[in-house]
């Protein structure tokens, strides 16, 4: 038997020498099947044929195999498995397994000194001519390079070794704003409190999510003791009072975002008000209604620094109780001077209970003004008539979705809006023609992004009619029309010769069919510069448009988004 093998493994090797690999591939592997051969040996054989047929994942698995029987007496299996992975291009890999063949085979093995001679040439070729960039660097131009990573991956890169982990954790400046939002599992509190100690307790800005349930509170403890806190962002579960008895001691805070996760009360709203006297941006983003109102008399006279306002409330009025929303704002319009919010510039108010209550803006109604707002949204709110008339000149995104139905009015006294570039009006069941061609005409704005999206009561051929009204003072760039009724090809071509600034064009469940495709997509490969020249197109639910017609728009340039 170990003569047959030793006769079918020396054939392989002749077959091997001839250039006829498959052949030699068939000898070496029934060699292999033979008893009492040169198992290893064959092993070598077939894997070097398997490479020169490019079958490295086949050579690699034999030289595997080689190790396994060969550990620590053969250093056979190391030289071809490191072979092997280099012509992989995995040089690291194959160091490895140098190394890995230095520590198996024992001191004295005859080969043992030429396996250190490719792992010690190997090694120089990959690292003797590399120099740390962050110790070649000066330490400015590395600060400045590592500001360019995000929190997740400065620490990964503390695992690359022990001396960019002395140098990383020597530099305070770079753990001051701690972000946990991209943790693969759950933070536990002894990895923040490493973070916050990195940062000498000088940590400006933490955005604190993922944490094991068990770590919230002694990570919320141990965060609370860092006087320089100026930005925090809470996506935990948590009690709401123990939360502000830990934190009414940061008085730098400038910003402060909860989350959904932690319902907060109207009293606590005006107590966070209080306590943080340098606030410029407040989110709560599940307020519930309290007994103990936040316009009490402790509410704030003057808020100066403050200049944007989150509130999502869901929950109903308590039965029994005074009709109120946790989700007023108390002294939001008034005569009075100076103005409670001097400096607000952006208001946010989100409104969806469980069941129909519906939640009127009403404090514009009081005969006072707004503050200078330039963002505004409001969903699930309903408006009055004088909404128009009382928004600020100042306002340059407006968001309106949901509410009940309104009487909205226009201002008769010409006032225009001349800052206003965003316009999104969705699911308003007061939106007529008339409405619309208050925002887009009267107002005489420059809108530039334009959502009409699930309302009912514009159909295509209107919102073409306000269209040639407002033309050729609007400039659209972007403009969504999604479920708008009889929005067709003629209304396309509406907009692609009428509105050459457009790039952004939302279709979505209109019954547009793929001529309107194919002309945009023309216009784009066209020489000629009139009509829109369409960046992105989104045609989802447009059952008229076939699968050809994306293609060719595709084809041409265009990012066409089917779903």
């Amino acid at each position: 038997m170990a003569r047959q093998a030793s006769t079918l493994h020396q054939r392989g090797q002749k077959l091997y020498q001839k250039c006829d690999f498959k052949a030699a591939i068939e000898a070496f592997s029934e060699a292999l099947n033979q008893k009492n051969g040169d198992t290893i040996g064959v092993l070598d054989n077939r894997a070097a044929t398997y490479s020169k047929l490019e079958q490295l994942d086949q050579a690699r698995r034999d030289a595997k195999q080689m190790i396994k029987l060969g550990k620590n007496n053969d250093e056979r299996g190391y030289l071809r498995c490191a072979k092997v992975l280099l012509l992989e291009g995995k040089a690291d890999k194959a160091l490895e397994i140098y190394a890995y063949g230095l520590k198996m085979l024992p001191a004295d093995h005859p080969r043992r000194s030429f396996l250190q001679q490719l792992h010690d040439k190997l090694y120089d070729k990959m690292f003797v001519n590399r120099r740390d960039p962050f110790t070649a660097l000066p330490l400015e131009v590395a600060f400045e390079i590592l500001k360019c990573f995000s929190f997740k991956q400065v620490v990964a890169i503390l695992r690359v070794s022990k001396t960019w982990e002395r140098f990383f954790t020597s530099m305070p400046n770079l753990w001051m704003n701690m972000d946990l939002s991209g943790a693969r599992g759950k933070v536990p509190w002894t990895a923040l409190r490493a973070y916050i100690r990195r940062s000498k307790a000088r940590i400006t800005h933490a955005t604190i999510k993922n944490l094991a349930t068990a770590s919230i509170s002694k990570s919320l403890e141990i965060l609370s003791r860092c006087p320089q806190l100026e930005y925090l962002e809470l996506g935990v579960t948590y009690d709401y009072r123990e939360f502000y008895k830990k934190f009414q001691g940061c008085k730098r805070l400038k910003t402060l975002i909860v989350s959904a996760d932690m319902l907060v009360t109207q009293e606590y709203f005006g107590k966070f008000i209080n306590a943080f006297p340098h606030l410029e941006r407040i989110a709560l983003l599940n307020v519930k209604h309290s007994p103990r109102h936040v316009h009490d008399g402790k509410w704030p006279s003057s808020l100066p620094n403050l200049k944007s306002i989150t509130l999502a409330g869901k929950t109903q009025q308590p039965p029994g109780q005074d009709h109120e929303y946790p989700i007023y704002i108390p002294s939001l319009s008034e005569d009075l001077e100076p103005h409670t919010y001097p400096n607000l510039e952006e208001l946010r108010l989100n409104w969806n209970p469980p069941n129909l209550d519906p939640y009127f803006f009403t404090q514009l109604s009081r005969g006072g003004a707004l503050p200078p707002l330039r963002r505004l949204s409001l969903t699930g709110v309903s408006i009055g008539e004088s909404f128009y008339a009382d928004l600020p000149t100042t306002i340059e995104y407006l968001y309106l979705e949901g509410g009940m139905y309104s009487n909205f009015g226009t201002d008769d006294t010409g006032k225009t809006l001349p800052n206003l570039h965003t316009l999104m009006l969705v699911d308003l069941k007061w939106l007529t023609s008339h409405t619309l061609n208050a925002f887009l005409v009267q107002a005489q704005a420059p809108v530039q992004t334009l959502h009409v999206t699930d309302c009912v009561h514009l159909t295509g051929q209107e919102f073409l009619h306000v269209m040639k009204n407002a033309a050729p003072d609007v400039k659209l760039t972007e403009l969504s029309i999604f479920h708008m009724f009889n929005v067709d090809d003629t209304v396309a071509r509406y907009l692609h010769t009428h509105l050459p600034d457009l790039k952004i064009l939302n279709l979505s469940f209109t019954n547009i069919t793929g001529c309107s495709i194919r002309m945009f997509a023309d216009a784009r490969a066209s020489d000629s510069r009139e009509g829109a020249r369409l960046e992105r197109l989104r045609v989802q639910g447009c059952e008229e448009v076939s699968s050809d017609a994306v293609a060719y728009g595709r084809e041409r340039g265009l990012e066409i988004i089917t779903r």
